[in-house]
């Protein structure tokens, strides 16, 4: 027993050794300097998805951490009604979603219910989601995670989650972990990292989160907000990703045994949001938040990582003989820009600010100071590091783009024009088309006469339950040696407003797929579908469609973008397959 007892002394004075010599350095408490701006947090998960705790007992974690907003996006399809904006202990608290895609996540603030729900493709939900008036964000887009990680840079997001502890750990895990293709020195790195921060985290838990963000490969999303952001608004924002649920094994949606760690409270003293809104909270939960939606959608914001130094300041703006605005504004170009920071940074971090081709004006030690820029479009933000060996970007701010006169977003066409139409349904073809459905789903097409002459009428219902994979669809059976241009353009319309997938059936002695999805009104509306920019469903032989072994044409509903159970009516008309 003796011996047992000196043993278990001994390791626990190794432990606390270790836990010493590891620990990172305590946060730097800051004189608050005041720049107006309003501390909160984005991409937080409750009870109602895959976080530990209720709205109520997260939001007065926030308070204790002295957040004055949260938005909370549990994963969804968009179809839930968000609950309206509430005070939860003082703090403001907003409803939004964490959206699924074959892309990525997308996380959507400021949008109402969806009428169908939402997912599939990247750039279909981003459409959806400006059409429903939301407000999207590219979720850990430097996750080492595939199915987490945002893939379409194309696509119109509205801004981009450059920090993300969730992504911070995994990208630790991640080279910590069996790869033979990286070098076993950084996997021990790696290893001692994460062990040291399950010590360290019940002693600094905040400085232990922050330290771990220096494993983020945050180039990859800095330099694609970089890009988007020359050529239109884009904003930089920050996203917490706050579950306190570590999941043994898995991911916390898996279920399982979990440990409540790392907690609301911790998380929400690691780092934060500082939106400029256009006045103070008045109280009025409706306002308020209205008024922060407007700060976010502007980019009047910007990032602080407390878990370094806090309360953090920031103000940044632009002037020339035009005007002067802050970050997130547009400055017209033409004449030189004075760029002016000013900060509460401690004297050992550094200050500079960038552009989309570098530094300028070099690299600053005082809090205000200012900087002259040319004439030419451009533009700026502000980054301000700590020293090492933390080196953590501890504050980023959103830019102020200078744009000329000419914009550089003027739509380039990218199909030649149609020189031939070929008619696949024009009021007497019906021959070619019939419904196609799953065992225990219906879809049936019978020709009417609307108010615009005659339509194929198809009318589907998806099994309910849960089936696999239940679909209908009308389906146009190719002849042989028939014209096959490179698009198909229709004009449709639903009962209600939904979105269905057009799929090009064939290949080259198999029997492969490739889609694109369409969005459908309640009033006619002509879309096009270019066979190039279908994209394969599941595995296939090519990744395009191959146009002269094409078989057939699908209009399919199931429930990418539909419920199980759902029924309703779709009418086409004026089908064709056209090419230069």
């Amino acid at each position: 027993m003796k011996r047992l007892l000196v043993g278990t002394a001994a390791l626990a004075a190794a432990v606390a050794v270790l836990v010493v010599v590891t620990l990172p350095p305590r946060r730097l408490s800051l004189q608050a300097a005041g720049d107006g701006s309003i501390p909160g947090l984005v991409h937080v998960h409750t009870n109602r998805s895959d976080g530990r705790s209720s709205p109520d007992e997260v939001a007065a974690a926030a308070a204790r951490a002295g957040l004055k907003f949260l938005i909370f996006t549990d994963h969804g399809d968009a179809t839930r009604t968000p609950d309206p904006p509430t005070y939860r202990s003082g703090v403001l608290c907003l409803d939004g979603v964490e959206i699924s895609t074959t892309g990525g996540h997308y996380v959507v603030i400021g949008m109402r219910a969806s009428p169908y729900p939402l997912g599939g493709e990247p750039r279909d939900v981003v459409e959806d989601v400006r059409r429903l008036g939301g407000f999207g964000i590219a979720a850990h887009p430097d996750s080492p995670k595939a199915e987490l990680r945002w893939q379409d840079w194309d696509s119109q997001i509205d801004g981009v989650e450059l920090v993300n502890p969730d992504t911070s750990w995994r990208v630790w895990a991640a080279q910590g972990g069996r790869d033979p293709q990286v070098a076993s020195d950084v996997q021990w790195r790696a290893r001692r990292r994460l062990i040291f921060a399950l010590l360290d985290y019940p002693f600094r838990s905040p400085e232990t989160i922050a330290s771990l963000l220096q494993g983020e490969g945050a180039g990859h999303a800095v330099e694609q907000w970089a890009r988007l952001a020359a050529s239109r608004r884009v904003v930089a924002i920050a996203g917490i990703d706050a579950h306190a649920v570590l999941a043994l094994r898995g991911d916390p949606s898996a279920g399982g045994f979990s440990m409540p760690m790392p907690g609301y409270e911790p998380s929400f003293r690691t780092m934060s949001i500082r939106a400029f809104t256009e006045r103070p909270q008045t109280g009025d939960p409706q306002f308020d938040a209205n008024t922060l939606l407007r700060a976010i959608r502007n980019g009047h914001l910007y990032v602080a990582i407390d878990g370094v130094a806090a309360p953090p300041s920031l103000e940044f703006t632009a002037t020339n003989s035009y005007g002067t605005v802050r970050q997130g504004d547009e400055l017209a170009a033409g004449e030189p820009v004075t760029l002016r920071v000013r900060s509460n940074a401690p004297p050992t971090f550094t200050t500079v600010v960038r552009s989309a081709t570098g530094a300028v004006g070099g690299s600053h030690a005082e809090r205000e100071f200012t900087v002259q820029a040319p004439a030419d479009p451009a533009i700026y933000w502000v980054e301000i590091q700590a020293p090492p060996p933390n080196g953590l970007t501890w504050l980023r701010s959103n830019p102020v783009y200078v744009r000329g006169a000419e914009s550089p977003l003027a739509p380039q066409p990218s199909h030649p024009a149609t020189a031939r139409r070929q008619p696949i349904y024009d009021g007497s073809t019906e021959a070619w088309w019939r419904g196609e459905n799953d065992s225990l789903s219906a879809a049936a097409v019978e020709p009417v006469v609307g108010l615009n002459g005659k339509e194929l009428r198809f009318r589907y219902g998806l099994a309910g339950g849960t089936p696999v994979r239940p679909f209908a669809a009308l389906v146009y059976d190719i002849p042989k040696d028939a014209y096959i241009g490179d698009r198909v353009t229709f004009t449709a319309r639903a009962e209600r407003p939904m979105r269905i997938s057009v799929q090009l059936r064939g290949g080259d002695g198999v029997v492969d797929r490739w889609q694109r999805s369409v969005y459908l009104d309640t009033f006619d509306q002509t879309r096009t579908v270019y066979v190039d920019d279908c994209l394969p469903v599941g595995a296939t032989h090519t990744a395009r469609a191959p146009r002269d072994h094409l078989t057939g044409i699908m209009f399919v509903v199931d429930l990418t973008n539909s419920m199980p159970g759902a029924s309703g009516r779709i009418w086409f008309r004026n089908v064709f397959m056209s090419g230069p």
